[in-house]
């Protein structure tokens, strides 16, 4: 009987919230493809937060900081979006005055190499957070 009921909730288990870093999107799969935590200061980044089920909310804050997960320093920016429960993952990608994607520089606000923390919160409740590096390239 126990087997049954662990069974039963590991089948109901939804994943963890992740941020997804890449520098390929796939608009048919609306997923962020070629996944990494190192970036050259002029490609392409593209940033995916996943919930796994629908959001649970209806505002997401996406804030960048200086520093490491371990000594997040002063907030960059940050982004809010309004999402639904129809949704079960936001993409941020930038676009440029000239209709071109932002590059990693540009759309985390970055100046110099170095590394960056992005954290996904709603509510004041952080609901992820990850560590990229910007490298010259």
């Amino acid at each position: 009987m126990l087997l049954t009921i662990g069974s039963l909730l590991a089948g109901c288990r939804t994943e963890d919230p992740v941020i997804v870093c890449g520098r390929e999107w796939n608009p048919a799969l609306q997923i962020v493809a070629d996944t990494s935590t190192e970036f050259g200061m002029g490609e392409p980044l593209y940033i995916q937060f996943r919930y796994g089920t629908g959001f649970d909310f209806t505002t997401l804050k996406m804030s960048f900081y200086e520093g490491t997960l371990a000594n997040k320093g002063p907030e960059i920016w940050s982004h809010d979006a309004r999402v639904s429960e129809k949704m079960s993952s936001y993409t941020l990608q930038g676009r440029t005055k000239h209709s071109e994607f932002m590059s990693a520089r540009e759309l985390t606000r970055h100046k110099e190499p170095g590394t960056v923390v992005i954290e996904i919160s709603t509510d004041g409740r952080v609901l992820a957070s990850k560590q990229i590096t910007l490298v010259k390239k």
